[in-house]
This record gives C-alpha cells, structure tokens and sequence, in this order.
C-alpha cells in the first residue's frame, strides 16, 4: 500500500473511532479538559468537524492566516450540544468515505496544509490530515481515560512522519557533531530500533540500530515517543533510559515535537 492510500486509510479510521468514542462520552467527559491549551474535548471534536469540513470543501487555502483556520472552527462549535456536533460528525462521514476511497485525488495532485502555509502535493496535506487526526483522537482518550488504538493506521502514519523529520532534528536542531549516532528504542504497541547518523558533511539519515555505534541512545515507551512528538508533553513527564551522551541525548528529546 502507498504511503498516500495508507493516510487515507488511517484518515478514515481515526474517524470512525472519534465518532465511537464520541457517542459513549457523557457530557461531564466532553467538558474535559485536553492537553490543548484551553481546548475540552468536545472542542476538539468541533476542531474536527470544522477541518473535515474544509476537506470536504476542497480544503483550498483559507483566506486569512492559518491559525485563524482553526480557532475559528473551535469558536464556531464551541457550547454546542454535544449530540449536534457529532450528528454534525456522522453526517460528514459519507462524503468522506467517498473522499478518501473512490474519489481519492491523486497524490501529486495540488493541495494546501496549515503546517507549512503553502501548496503541497496532496499526499502531504492528505498525511498531516491524519496524522492531526489521529493525535486528537489520543487526545480524548487520554483527557476521558479510555486508551486505544496506540497502534492503529494513524499511529503509524504518525510514526512515519516522526521518522522523517528526525535526521533535521538531530542534526540541526539538537546540533549533533558529525560523526554522531544518536540510536532510539521504542517499546509498546509500536516497537523501533533505529540510528540516526551524521556523517562527516553534517548530514543525517536513519540508518539500522546497529549500523553506527551510539553516541546516545534513548529508550522510551511508544507513547511517551508520540507524545513528544506530537507536542503533548515534555521531557521532564516522560520517564527515558539514556545512555552515552547524555546532554546530546536531552537536546534531541526536548526538540522532537513536529506539531505546528
């Protein structure tokens, strides 16, 4: 499966979970608070519905700044009834079923995406579309204490987009030396091994666990991994085994959100 058939997958997923989970919450759980700053969850679920929306729509470039994209989508629901914004929800997901299967766009066709304000092969917007979608979706799991789908098509879309930005990460935001071989180790739902390497240019790449010996290696759940960076939390919450050089190891993790 291509990586644009697999964003489209794990778009169509994370859907269907909010919209089951959204029809168990009670109204107590959807005032609760989510790791977004002042966002309850059942502001996320307008957040939602308002991008599902502008996909709907074309997901063309908003007018205005992107920011203003989204709070006003979380402005416009914000103290509706819960049972109208997931009616609101329900309805939607027909036209993007067809959307994302049938009437799929093509992956180099144009298309938009907030993180980088510009036009994008679709595939990349497509992507961040799930991956946004899945990260929300861990956010009311976590805020209403109901666990799930840590491995599921998002997560690994989610995976994968954390994997790609990680050789910028290492090399120029952590200012790792060249010559470094910072290793990460995940345990859970979705295990890992791999190095990032900096060769003699300045250049990282992922390479094997074992084709460079560490410089640093960080072990850590795929949970706390995800959280850090999906930017949920920080280095100091999150329980990590380092070896090796420690302070390269710190500068990585403190840096690994690829969140807007």
């Amino acid at each position: 499966m291509s990586s644009h058939d697999r964003a489209a997958a794990a778009c169509r997923h994370s859907l269907h979970a909010l919209l089951k989970l959204g029809e168990q919450l009670t109204d107590e759980q959807w005032a609760a608070p989510t790791d977004c700053p002042g966002w309850s969850v059942g502001d996320v679920y307008g957040h939602v519905v308002s991008l599902e929306q502008w996909m709907a729509d074309g997901g063309a470039a908003p007018a205005g700044p992107p920011q203003e994209l989204i709070d006003s989508g979380v402005a416009l629901w914000r103290g509706t009834p819960r049972a109208e914004v997931l009616d609101a929800l329900r309805a939607l997901l027909p036209q993007r079923e067809r959307q994302l299967t049938d009437e799929l766009r093509a992956a180099d066709a144009p298309g938009w995406w907030v993180w980088s304000n510009a036009t994008v092969p679709f595939v990349v917007q497509l992507t961040g579309r799930a991956f946004d979608l899945w990260v929300h979706e861990q956010d009311v799991r976590r805020a209403v204490r109901r666990p799930g789908n840590l491995g599921s098509a998002g997560a690994q879309v989610a995976r994968d987009l954390m994997l790609q930005s990680l050789p910028r990460i290492v090399a120029k935001g952590a200012g790792a030396p060249p010559g470094s071989a910072v290793r990460f180790t995940t345990l859970g739902e979705l295990p890992q091994d791999f190095t990032v390497y900096v060769d003699e240019h300045g250049r990282a790449s992922v390479a094997p666990a074992d084709a460079h010996p560490a410089t640093a290696h960080a072990l850590l759940t795929w949970e706390a991994y995800a959280l850090l960076g999906a930017g949920r939390t920080t280095r100091d919450r999150q329980q990590i085994w380092i070896t090796g050089d420690t302070a390269l190891a710190e500068r990585v993790l403190t840096r690994l959100n690829i969140a807007p």
